[in-house]
């Protein structure tokens, strides 16, 4: 349809000079069907008309396409105008060949095409054979002087009779020429009333003036050049935008699926700026965040001697203050800048182009943006084929900023993740060092790394270390090799492991080394007893477990963690004590290198088993895993084939022996339940300076509630009380105490207890 920014078609009794817009909904009789009976109108109109009918066409010699069609039957002038365009490398030429076919058509003398400089506000005229406009070819957009551009400056078309009697046009047509009188001068206007162009034809004295029909021919090419060429701009546009997308999402692709080059990608992505948008160089700027200064990360040497254009990273970086350059206003400030004209914006530093020789014309420059502000600046230099860096431009250089935020995010988590890995590293190996067990206890523990004699009692579920504290090390030995056996390396490896256990327990009342070891203690009696039930691998990973379910605790509860949003728990939301022992018991293994010849699937096996063991010791878990045992239970469908009820069976292992000590006979019961208190009102203590309510059994202020929690207690010990029927040919073995396994049966009992618990 025809742009809405032409003027309705004149009437026919208007004679001097006509100012209209030609408008499709216009009331005047003009239709497309009428024009296209005029044969002149037909020949110009076609090739911007897309005509049902299709028919073979000759191909076209390549530089005389237009004429090729307008000297065929117009049924045969099928192309829209905006593939026309497409094809088109040359705005200004197509427009030269159209006036001149307008020219034609209407009979004028001649024609002058003039560009509109949206920027300087000027029309600039062209000449079909000079590269560049001569002096005195521009105008001021504005009325009251020329007729070009009052038509430029009201976008409206203009028919005048006789030039040199309109007052309207001082200057006429602006360049000297006596003998024109009629004047039809029509802009080339797009749907967005933005005018790309006023194509001016004239006739000379002794010609006609023009007629009502050349006006609307002219009009109505315009008008479809208008529509066409923004169509075809807006097509052009969507398909760069296409490209970059497809472009940077290969891009990510490619380097996001491994190691991140950051260098490489930044280099790819502003090779891949330069070339879409068309500059000459491009530079990329980095912030340092400690001195607040820019670094020029990567620079352009622009080398017109190779194919490519190649971004280098600067092997000594420069540095300069944020307070110089475009690129530090950019830096400062976070707004874009795009200038049209470097030496006339005060802004611009032009000592640089008086060192390097480089002319610096335009330049658009951005921020690169993060979560955490202004990361870095990215900048373009001298729009290639054009005087300034257009719109367009600018919003295409955007989607490339946000790929280099990107990057450049992922660059500084790089950098501070590969600081961290090196200070753990670090770290690491001074843990090592200082968990290494005192040489004089090491030296006594080699030399008598078994006891001599094992404790009476030793193989009961009630026995506790009372007055054996100093053997816990060697006894601890003796079990660890008893269950392993084979498995272990050598003596000295196990004494390592032992003492570096013992080492990293910490000196606090309850969650100690002696608790370790009455846990591994209870552990082992159950294994003992059923040693064919459980795999190697099983027993092994169990008694580890049992050593390390505790390590480096801290005397607080994973409540208190999460209360306190303590490190642990930010690193391990669910079971945060349970997740810490077992990350430390592994690290305490391979810095013993125990276990070492195991292969790297039967070690993954492994590693799992005591994980899972560490992970059962929380209550929470418990508690779960407890409702699961009942109803398999109640149904009699315990299974010793199916993993899953073997997980389960040892998950209540681990918390049956974790909690053994306060079934072992009054004293030691007491003994222990003291010392967990001691923690429990620490933490109670802690918590009231906070501001919190501690629970009633970390509040030293209600010790009289002591009993009522035994209670408590003593209910969850007694939820283990149940038996878990072998089948076959197996029998129970007739053991009593707290947590002991049958051979057939599961057995708990609590008839050795003594009854004043």
């Amino acid at each position: 349809m025809i742009s809405s920014s032409n003027k309705d078609i004149i009437p026919e009794q208007e004679t001097m000079s006509v100012t209209g817009r030609a408008d499709i909904n216009s009331t005047i009789p003009f239709s497309f069907t009428s024009l296209m009976a005029d044969k002149a109108s037909q020949r110009v109109i076609a090739p911007y008309v897309q005509v049902l009918r299709q028919i073979e066409l000759e191909a076209p010699p390549k530089k005389e396409e237009f004429a090729y069609y307008l000297h065929k039957k117009p049924i045969a002038l099928l192309q829209k105008l905006s593939v026309y365009i497409s094809d088109m490398i040359d705005l200004i030429s197509i427009l030269h060949e159209t006036a001149n076919v307008l020219k034609v058509v209407t009979h004028s003398s001649g024609v002058t095409l003039y560009m509109i400089d949206s920027e300087s506000q000027e029309i600039i005229l062209h000449s079909r054979n000079a590269e560049h406009p001569h002096h005195g070819s521009r105008w001021k957009i504005e009325t009251g002087r020329t007729l070009a551009a009052h038509v430029a400056f009201k976008k409206e078309n203009v028919m005048v009779d006789d030039i040199t009697g309109d007052q309207r046009f001082p200057e006429g047509i602006g360049w000297r020429r006596t003998k024109v009188k009629a004047i039809m001068c029509v802009p080339v206007v797009t749907p967005e009333e933005e005018c790309i162009a006023v194509i001016e034809l004239f006739k000379e004295m002794e010609e006609e003036p023009y007629k009502k029909t050349d006006l609307q021919i002219v009009v109505a090419t315009t008008g479809w050049m208008g529509a066409a060429i923004h169509q075809n701009h807006q097509r052009v546009a969507l398909q760069k935008q296409q490209e970059l997308n497809d472009y940077l999402l290969g891009l990510s692709k490619h380097y996001l699926a491994d190691h991140l080059v950051v260098d490489k990608i930044i280099s790819e992505i502003m090779t891949f700026a330069k070339e879409t948008i068309g500059a000459e160089r491009g530079s990329f700027f980095i912030i340092d965040q400690e001195s607040d200064e820019l670094v020029a990360d990567l620079f352009d040497d622009d080398d017109e001697n190779t194919n490519e254009l190649e971004h280098h990273r600067k092997k000594i970086k420069i540095r300069f203050s944020k307070e110089r350059g475009i690129a530090g206003l950019v830096a400062r400030t976070g707004q874009t800048v795009n200038i049209k004209d470097a030496y006339k914006d005060e802004r611009f530093n032009k000592e640089v182009d008086i060192q390097t020789g480089f002319i610096t014309r335009s330049i658009l420059c951005m921020p690169i943006i993060g979560r955490d502000g202004i990361l870095g600046v990215v900048q373009l230099v001298n729009k290639k084929n054009a005087a300034f860096f257009t719109d367009l431009d600018e919003n295409m250089f955007k989607t490339f900023c946000v790929y280099c935020a990107l990057a450049v995010h992922y660059s500084n988590l790089q950098e501070k993740m590969k600081k961290i890995s090196l200070q753990n590293e670090i770290q690491s190996d001074m843990l090592k060092v200082n968990i290494f067990p005192c040489s004089h206890d090491m030296t006594r523990l080699l030399n008598s790394p078994f006891p001599e004699e094992i404790p009476p009692d030793f193989e009961t579920f009630h026995w506790y270390p009372l007055g054996y504290e100093d053997q816990m090390c060697s006894l601890s030995m003796y079990m660890l090799v008893d269950i392993c056996g084979d498995w272990l390396p050598d003596v000295k490896q196990t004494c390592e492991f032992v003492l570096k256990m013992k080492k990293c327990y910490r000196s606090i009342s309850y969650h100690n080394f002696a608790h370790a070891f009455c846990v591994t203690h209870c552990m082992y009696n159950i294994l003992k007893r059923n040693m064919e039930v459980f795999t190697p691998l099983e027993r092994k990973a169990l008694i580890i477990a049992c050593f390390g379910h505790d390590v480096d605790h801290g005397g607080f509860t994973n409540n208190f963690l999460r209360l306190t949003n303590h490190s642990l728990y930010q690193l391990y939301p669910e079971s945060s004590l349970e997740n810490h022992h077992f990350r430390t018991t592994m690290f305490i293994l391979s810095s013993c290198n125990l276990f070492i010849s195991l292969p790297k699937n039967e070690f993954n096996e492994f590693q799992q088993e005591i994980h899972d063991a560490i992970i059962a010791t929380d209550l929470v878990f418990y508690f779960q895993t407890r409702g699961k045992f009942l109803r398999i239970l109640d149904k009699n469908e315990f299974d010793w084939t199916s993993a899953s009820h073997r997980l389960l069976l040892k998950s209540i292992m681990m918390t049956t022996s974790d909690m053994s000590g306060q079934a072992k006979p009054f004293p030691v019961a007491k003994k222990i339940c003291d010392g967990l208190y001691k923690e429990f009102y620490h933490q109670g203590d802690i918590e009231k300076n906070m501001g919190l309510c501690p629970l009633a059994m970390m509040d030293r202020d209600k010790q009289e509630s002591i009993p009522d929690d035994q209670i408590l207690c003593g209910a969850v010990i007694l939820v283990f009380t149940r038996q878990v029927p072998l089948g076959g040919n197996a029998r129970p073995t007739d053991v009593t105490g707290m947590g002991c396994l049958g051979l057939g049966s599961l057995v708990i009992n609590i008839n050795d207890v003594d009854e004043n618990i």
